[in-house]
């Protein structure tokens, strides 16, 4: 019995020691990024509209312009990663994001207009998209091809574990007042900050600088194949957002639960994410990764189908549950297919283009969710029929493209 309890815990502890300890640092980033943006995220639009009277119509505006700057800066920050190296994008982008929530603090303390505080929170989220793209190619750079679905599975939980945690901690401090909310986050960046700072060093395969512009970046446009699996992703991922916008009212106003069981259908999200990201990882690493692509859509779709049968809490509760292991099986596969592909030069470039279709996909769910939900609020089978179609057919054709993937790119096994 003592044998078997050693080598169990030896087996966790080889886990953990195996990855470079920059990974580990990664993570603990991902958890405090999270933690401050998720402070902030579901108050402001509170803040904005009840505390201000700002129309929901021009809330949205604002949100919807944060969501194109992130696909844009997303893309230039694996770009610029490439040339500059990835330490001084993230560095640049940590720092960023703690001088804007400092700002944003100062502004609402100071009552200053809301097209000021629109801008930060715009430039918030551009900053925070920037250094996403770096941290992936920095992971791609040192985990080898057949580790890195789970070292890329550890920062997503390292993400939903700060997402656990921020939105309580708001709304505590939302209650005393809205200006200690983005000194709170600010705070958090900083952390961040320090930490790239003092403890992650450049990659060597980032030390072999490429001469980005956005002239390479049309020559990866020019790979149709990358193309084809950008578009599919970009469908995806309209799909998997969803749930913070058309599910959300469709849940309240219709399926009638509370604005606390709302908050509970986040919270389950990310449990079931912490809970089962790592046997989901096994399973990718037994099939391709357009196999997991395709299974993550598939979810996705059945997840919808749920909804719109839908007529309690327990039964979007098991909605949720189905789209999470979308999640699970979509979103590190398909970061993992995507530094795969690239060449060593062009990692950062790659997988900020990649979070370009990402970044779209999320802006564009929302907004084709709205129009069907101002048309079929009341017909679900319409509403929910339709996502669910889009979901499945973008599955359809993640089987099929498998045939343009070089199988050694297809595969997690690889070196």
């Amino acid at each position: 019995m003592n044998n078997f309890l050693l080598s169990k815990w030896k087996q966790k502890r080889e886990n953990f020691t195996h990855f470079d300890r920059r990974v580990w640092y990664l993570v603990i980033i991902r958890v405090i990024n999270a933690l401050g943006f998720s402070l902030i995220l579901p108050f402001i639009s509170i803040y904005l509209y009840s505390e201000k009277g700002v129309p929901m119509t021009i809330v949205g505006s604002f949100f919807l312009i944060a969501a194109l700057a992130r696909a844009g800066t997303q893309l230039m920050g694996g770009g610029f990663s490439d040339k500059m190296g990835r330490r001084k994008v993230m560095l640049f982008a940590a720092m960023g994001r703690t001088l804007t929530f400092l700002f944003l603090a100062a502004a609402i303390y100071y009552q200053l207009p809301i097209l000021v505080i629109g801008i930060f929170v715009i430039l918030s989220y551009g900053f925070g998209a920037m250094f996403m793209p770096a941290a992936d190619a920095l992971i791609s750079d040192v985990v080898r091809q057949k580790d890195r679905v789970k070292a890329y599975a550890y920062q997503r939980m390292g993400l939903n574990l700060g997402w656990a945690i921020g939105p309580a901690i708001g709304g505590y401090l939302a209650s005393a007042s809205f200006h200690l909310l983005f000194l709170m986050a600010s705070l958090f960046f900083l952390i961040a900050v320090f930490i790239v700072l003092i403890f992650i060093k450049d990659s060597d395969n980032s030390a072999k600088k490429s001469q980005f512009s956005f002239r390479s970046i049309k020559v990866i446009a020019r790979d149709h194949s990358f193309l084809a699996y950008g578009i599919l992703s970009f469908i995806v991922f309209s799909t998997l957002t969803q749930t913070y916008s058309t599910l959300t009212v469709y849940s309240v106003e219709v399926i009638k639960i509370t604005k606390i069981q709302l908050g509970y259908l986040y919270s389950l999200n990310g449990l079931v994410i912490i809970l089962f990201q790592l046997p989901g990882i096994k399973l990718i690493n037994r099939m391709s990764l357009t196999g997991a692509l395709a299974l993550g859509a598939m979810f996705s779709g059945m997840s919808y189908i749920i909804v719109a049968i839908s007529e309690n809490f327990m039964m979007l509760a098991m909605a949720i549950i189905v789209l999470t292991f979308g999640e699970i099986f979509f979103i590190p596969a398909g970061t993992t297919l995507t530094s795969n592909w690239a060449p060593e030069s062009k990692k950062g470039t790659y997988l900020g283009l990649y979070g370009l279709f990402q970044g779209m996909g999320r802006s564009f769910g929302p907004f084709y969710g709205g129009i069907l939900l101002d048309h079929f609020l009341h017909l679900p089978y319409i509403l929910w029929g339709t996502i669910t179609t889009v979901a499945f057919v973008a599955s359809f054709f993640l089987i099929q493209i498998k045939i343009l993937i070089p199988a050694a790119v297809n595969n997690t096994q690889q070196k």
